[in-house]
């Protein structure tokens, strides 16, 4: 079915992470239609991710006073209209409201993944990739180039986050006036993870400082605390629980500033989040706690990467998007329509990990094991 279309849309309307893990997606669309514009429609916080990035033509930005206004959404489907785009996609993650947007923007070729929620909803799509079995999200974004009969093995499966001169840049003017040198070590951590899945994504924010206070004690680092501005409040909370230093970068720095930041770092500690997938896209090791999520579709992409998640007999359970799809997450799935309750109250996949784990397995990293 590989046909010839000239002018593409991907539709990416979820987190920072999930747009990065569609980008060997970008990566074998534009080499297998080298003379395609490929478009990517995506939130404008997650803009950065593909600022620099050669593969993207054009970037139309989903604002967030467009979400919850008619007529700005009718705008926007307007605007995708006019592009007369010829095959539009919906990477993994995608909801109701991606779908329903490729839908009316009337692209000829339409293609989604067979998810539970679009069950009754296939008519939005001309074709459906079916999902057989659990696997990571770069992969389940790599079979729309099957169903357009693209090999995937003859595709560079790398996710890479390009970082601008500029960023740089300030990333070590920010090291210089920190007081940071070429040869401390830097530790960053990502106490964060959206506010609206706190609480069965983040792990608790006294034991974060906790282990700061451990490395920077034991091992002199240097301890930076990224973020957005959704995340400063819980690392200002974090670092007054500290004794040894710290410095906070979180709310202070754009997407790309954060993701040059990383860079200098020896590992990032995090939940799992989008940094986490920025510095696995850099090559940065990270250390990741994981709750109720399925690393097997979360976990960050390539290799030397520490995933902590205490597997309990309840989890992982957070299954948004495979409610009902397969027989593994039908049993453990803990969402009840558009509520996330965990089944033991008290999120112990996530509480039940501790500080002497999280140090033991930044550790290895630090010592180069």
């Amino acid at each position: 079915m590989k046909g010839d279309f000239a002018n593409i849309l991907v539709v990416s309307l979820q987190g920072i992470g999930d747009l990065l893990l569609a980008t060997p997606l970008l990566r074998g669309l534009k080499a297998a239609y080298p003379g395609s514009r490929l478009t990517v429609l995506t939130f404008e916080t997650n803009r950065d991710v593909l600022n620099n990035n050669p593969d993207v033509g054009q970037i139309i930005v989903f604002k967030a006073a467009q979400k919850r206004n008619i007529f700005k959404i009718l705008g926007l489907i307007g605007k995708i209209r006019s592009e007369h785009f010829d095959l539009s996609i919906c990477a993994y993650p995608s909801g109701l409201r991606s779908a329903l947007i490729a839908y009316l923007g009337g692209a000829g070729e339409r293609l989604g993944q067979g998810l539970s929620l679009f069950r009754g909803f296939g008519w939005l799509f001309t074709r459906q990739v079916p999902i057989a079995k659990i696997k990571h999200a770069v992969l389940m974004n790599m079979d729309f180039l099957k169903i357009l009969g693209i090999d995937p093995k003859g595709v560079n499966p790398e996710v890479i986050f390009h970082i601008g001169e500029e960023d740089l840049k300030f990333a070590k003017d920010f090291l210089r006036l920190n007081g940071i040198s070429d040869s401390d070590l830097v530790i960053a951590i990502h106490a964060g993870g959206g506010e609206l899945t706190a609480s069965y994504r983040n792990w608790p924010l006294d034991r974060f400082a906790k282990v700061a206070d451990v490395l920077a004690d034991r091992y002199k680092a240097k301890i930076i605390f990224i973020g957005g501005k959704n995340d400063e409040s819980a690392v200002n909370f974090a670092k007054k629980m500290m004794s040894q230093k710290a410095i906070v970068a979180a709310g202070k720095t754009f997407l790309g500033q954060t993701a040059a930041l990383l860079t200098r770092a020896r590992l990032l500690l995090c939940n799992n989040s989008g940094p986490m997938h920025i510095a696995a896209a850099l090559n940065v090791r990270t250390v990741s706690i994981f709750g109720s999520a399925d690393p097997r579709i979360h976990r960050p992409w390539g290799k030397d990467h520490v995933v902590l998640q205490n597997q309990l007999e309840c989890s992982p359970c957070y299954y948004p998007f495979f409610r009902d799809t397969l027989e593994e997450t039908k049993q453990k799935n803990s969402w009840v329509g558009k509520k996330f309750e965990c089944k033991t109250s008290d999120y112990r996949c996530l509480t039940s990990i501790t500080v002497d784990q999280v140090v033991e397995a930044v550790e290895h990293i630090i010592r180069g094991s």
